[in-house]
């Protein structure tokens, strides 16, 4: 595996992008249309197959209302909205 493989946390948090996407109602068009980058490549992020830079997570979390930790909360704080398990 080479450093650019996506990893199990790319999953995870092209999963929470997803849901994050989800509960914004914003669609996969519409995020490309704001940051530049096709439907095709949102899809890549929430599949897990492409790794999110650190700035385009931060810019995604503005854009669908969540904080940056939240992308990295266990799935049991990631459904109640708590910050005390961190995914290791």
């Amino acid at each position: 595996m080479s450093d650019k493989d996506a990893t199990s946390m790319d999953f995870r948090i092209g999963q929470r992008i997803r849901r994050a996407r989800i509960d914004a109602s914003i669609t996969q068009q519409e995020l490309g249309k704001s940051w530049w980058r096709s439907s095709q490549q949102w899809h890549k992020y929430e599949q897990g197959t492409n790794r999110v830079a650190a700035g385009t997570l931060y810019a995604i979390a503005e854009v669908v209302g969540r904080s940056m930790d939240w992308f990295f909360l266990d799935e049991a704080d990631a459904l109640t909205g708590g910050e005390s398990s961190w995914v290791h």
